[in-house]
């Protein structure tokens, strides 16, 4: 497809897409006393909460949806404590499960998993670890991401909503980065809980800052050893490599972005002449893994993160042989991606959907419109 127009002016071979302004093996419930609790009534779900040597276990009797093939998984992590929320799986239909992380805070180091609804076979559900953004910064949280994450729920896929400490809670370099590492490679765990979840199908979508987030992670086997994120032994990889990742409105080139406001330089602790070392390992534009796929998904209008960011990406990304795709929302702002009520979000959906069912090959060959 040829795009033109202002927002494609300096990279008129990038595969694109332009969207118009109109609308268009088993639980881990061994030696566990259980207790019953009855959530979400309409659903007729069960919380199940027990004991576990000196934790607590939890886990949503409701496996779910479709999947695809692909994702690098090795070993598990051990499943740590986890504790679900009734009240929160009453409001939001899911279960929250702590995941550990060096020096972990129970408050923060955890994520909200939506299980589609209904009877589906095992490791048949692909799953979306969802990172939500707000500038690497404590004003955001989880819950920034809930409403994206019950949409894709009702589309069949498992969603993995994760937070984060961030700058202001404990976060920032190189905390944030480890923490999302070890939320990452939680999710074999969690399938040993949800059977139907297919933990060789993951797909890592993120917004802004978590835009960023999700092409770091995605890039983690490129990591030199002791790096942060690096989770794993010397000589191995990363638990989760995921089939592809997507970038909404993402940092995508954080020496752009730490020119623009405090966000950047805060998160990594200074401007990229201060600390290269640390940009040169967080950047999304100069670590890309020319094995993984992406999809940049941005607002021609965007005035937080330029435009810019996500086009230069995808063709940096192209010309060291990297599938990527560019998809412009034209006319939209920051915040559009990630909201389920525009009129843009069908095209935000299907593109998260089809590459999580299909593959980017598929989604490449007949994007969005």
């Amino acid at each position: 497809m040829h795009c033109s127009g202002p927002f494609f002016k300096s990279n008129r071979s990038i595969r694109c897409v332009r969207f118009a302004s109109q609308p268009p093996e088993r639980p881990l419930w061994k030696n566990v006393v259980m207790t019953e609790q009855r959530v979400a009534p309409k659903l007729g779900a069960l919380i199940l909460v027990g004991s576990l040597g000196a934790g607590l276990v939890g886990c949503a009797v409701d496996p779910g949806g479709p999947g695809g093939p692909s994702t690098s998984v090795s070993a598990s992590p051990s499943l740590e404590p986890i504790v679900p929320r009734p009240a929160a799986a009453v409001r939001d239909d899911a279960v929250r499960y702590r995941y550990p992380a060096p020096n972990a805070d129970p408050r923060q180091n955890y994520g909200n998993l939506y299980l589609p609804r209904g009877a589906h076979a095992p490791r048949s559900v692909p799953v979306v670890v969802l990172i939500h953004g707000g500038g690497w910064k404590n004003r955001s949280s989880a819950g920034y991401t809930a409403e994206v994450a019950r949409a894709l729920q009702a589309e069949g896929l498992a969603v993995w909503n994760v937070e984060y400490r961030r700058v202001g809670s404990g976060g920032g370099w190189s905390t944030t980065f480890t923490d999302v590492g070890y939320a990452v490679d939680f999710v074999p765990a969690l399938a040993q809980n949800a059977p139907a979840l297919d933990p060789t199908n993951v797909i890592l979508v993120g917004h802004s800052a978590g835009g960023q987030l999700a092409a770091w992670a995605a890039s983690r086997r490129t990591l030199p050893a002791g790096a942060p994120g690096v989770t794993w032994p010397a000589g191995g990889g990363p638990t989760v490599v995921p089939r592809a990742f997507v970038a909404m409105a993402g940092v995508l080139d954080m020496r752009t972005s730490s020119r623009l406001n405090d966000h950047v330089r805060k998160a990594l602790g200074g401007m990229p002449d201060q600390v290269p070392e640390r940009y040169a390992l967080a950047n999304p534009i100069q670590r890309i893994d020319p094995l993984m796929p992406s999809v940049a998904i941005h607002g021609s209008k965007d005035t937080v993160v330029p435009a810019s960011e996500s086009v230069d990406f995808v063709a940096a990304a192209r010309a060291l042989g990297a599938p990527s795709l560019l998809v412009e929302l034209d006319g939209a702002g920051h915040g559009t991606p990630v909201s389920v009520r525009s009129r843009y979000w069908p095209t935000v959906r299907e593109s998260i959907v089809r590459l999580a069912r299909d593959g980017f090959a598929a989604l490449a060959a007949a994007p969005p419109r």
